[in-house]
């Protein structure tokens, strides 16, 4: 016999309203992010954001926003258990945490206008829509001024059989990019079986992990450190 002590399922974090076909769930991806060497106060762009989940998780990250912190669970009711003073008290622990004035140069594109603003609006229920910069762009546009930056992204993976004859051209147009960018690094789950072939690089590191129940990859490519800063 077992409690439940959530009610809705502990990877939705209660700001995603709004969501394309096929998401990638919450702590999945901020468990892609963790799994990187990026930090808040470095660059970040999601080339293929859709609803936002991505950069949204890292902004929350960056403001030290407890995951679970916009939502209910089902043990909050239980106060013969645990009482109200304890929810409140960590509640209030948790917002005081929260510091929304972090510079931070995290950034969603999405060629889709409509996944743009639904990923703005998650991003607001989030409470991060001033952390994050969303805006319409193709991967074709991918570029960044600024050295060590990350890609960390969720791309297409071609269930179905129209978006799968563009899978090639797409995953190289995304290789061409990355070789411009200048000292980044770049971290992409996918299901797409050649995608370092049309990449045009063999990754540094794969894990195998699932979205949901399907098997996908990580496929990381890692870039140099930057500098230390020498003091004066």
């Amino acid at each position: 016999m077992g409690l439940d002590t959530t009610g809705e399922s502990l990877h939705k974090r209660g700001y995603r309203r709004l969501t394309p076909k096929a998401p990638i769930a919450e702590n999945l991806a901020a468990a892609l992010i963790l799994m990187t060497p990026w930090r808040p106060g470095r660059i970040l762009v999601d080339p293929f954001c859709g609803s936002g989940t991505i950069p949204i998780e890292a902004a929350m990250m960056a403001a030290g926003m407890a995951p679970g912190a916009g939502r209910s669970f089902n043990a909050g009711k239980w106060s013969h258990i645990i009482g109200e003073k304890n929810w409140s008290e960590a509640l209030e622990e948790a917002a005081e945490s929260v510091n929304l004035s972090v510079e931070t140069d995290i950034q969603g594109y999405d060629i889709d206008d409509q996944m743009v603003s639904i990923a703005r609006e998650n991003a607001r229920l989030a409470g991060v829509d001033k952390l994050i910069h969303f805006q319409r762009r193709d991967v074709e546009q991918l570029s960044h001024p600024k050295k060590y930056g990350f890609i960390i992204t969720n791309p297409p993976y071609g269930e179905r059989l129209s978006e799968k004859e563009k899978l090639p051209e797409l995953y190289r147009t995304l290789g061409e990019r990355y070789r411009n960018l200048d000292s980044w690094s770049m971290y992409l789950i996918t299901a797409y079986e050649n995608a370092e072939q049309d990449i045009g690089r063999k990754a540094d590191k794969n894990r195998k992990l699932y979205n949901g129940m399907m098997k996908t990859y990580y496929y990381q490519f890692i870039g140099p450190k930057p500098p230390k800063l020498t003091r004066g």
